[in-house]
């Protein structure tokens, strides 16, 4: 059997990019992960083996041809989406260039665009709708993942532009947004903050703890322990949309001289 085309350190800055941590593979669903392989016209584990999608993706990624691994990759590339410290990701570039000595060709590392800014409520909107439109075409798994990208992208940006980096947290929601909460200020350690705002800030913990559990046990990271329905993909849309939005507003009240609007949509 021949080496696998991709290296132990490509291997890293891929699972980097593609945000595999967690058994993810960026906001892929079981469904929307199974049809973007079949577009491909490309093999990949079936979600019967109970495999995570990152598990699946690695097994691919050790046995296909280097023109399989090329395509796949600049495929994946193509259909993440944007995120706002893109031109600053060394990651990035790094996964450019292995895509670029897969294809055996020069691509600018450069080409691709700059992102939308994830900390504005414009971007939460966006996603928002995004995962609403999966709850309409009845994708309850999807909705959720999208929640949890929501969450997850927010608060990464978030340590970013506070701290200069982001944490490595192995896909625990809340200990990251604890550990950005302390950041902004907004934690119940604060004693300058009146309790009941303190009330509030916990109430959020549990909100963000909960769509945790709710993405690991009832969307299509893992293997699924319960069949979500509409109702349980609904509270975590809407409570995502919540979080996300308070803290883009905190962020921009303290970064920003202007006012911030308040243009997020509630639950329907």
């Amino acid at each position: 059997m021949s080496a696998p085309v991709l290296t132990s350190s490509d291997l890293r800055v891929i699972e980097q990019v593609l945000a595999m941590g967690g058994g993810y593979v960026l906001d892929f669903s079981n469904r929307t992960f199974a049809e973007f392989f079949a577009d491909l016209d490309v093999d990949i584990e079936p979600e019967a083996t109970g495999l995570s999608k990152a598990k699946r993706l690695r097994a691919f990624f050790h046995s296909a041809s280097t023109a399989e691994c090329a395509r796949v990759l600049h495929a994946l590339l193509e259909y993440r989406e944007p995120r706002d410290d893109d031109e600053n990701r060394a990651s990035l570039d790094k996964y450019r260039a292995i895509v670029s000595r897969l294809e055996g060709i020069a691509v600018p590392l450069s080409a691709t665009p700059s992102g939308p800014d994830v900390l504005t409520l414009q971007y939460v909107r966006e996603l928002s709708e995004k995962a609403e439109r999966r709850l309409a075409s009845s994708d309850f798994e999807g909705a959720i993942t999208v929640s949890r990208t929501l969450i997850e992208a927010v608060l990464e940006q978030l340590e970013i532009r506070l701290t200069g980096a982001s944490g490595t947290y192995s896909g625990d929601l809340q200990r990251q947004y604890k550990a950005v909460a302390k950041i902004l200020r907004i934690d119940d350690k604060d004693e300058q903050v009146d309790e009941g705002f303190k009330q509030i800030a916990r109430g959020l913990v549990q909100i963000v703890n909960g769509l945790a559990a709710i993405r690991n046990m009832a969307s299509d990271g893992h293997a699924r322990h319960v069949q979500p329905q509409a109702r349980h993909a609904r509270v975590a849309v809407n409570s995502a949309k919540t979080v996300a939005s308070f803290l883009v507003e905190v962020y921009l009240a303290k970064h920003s001289r202007t006012t911030v609007p308040v243009a997020v949509g509630g639950a329907r």
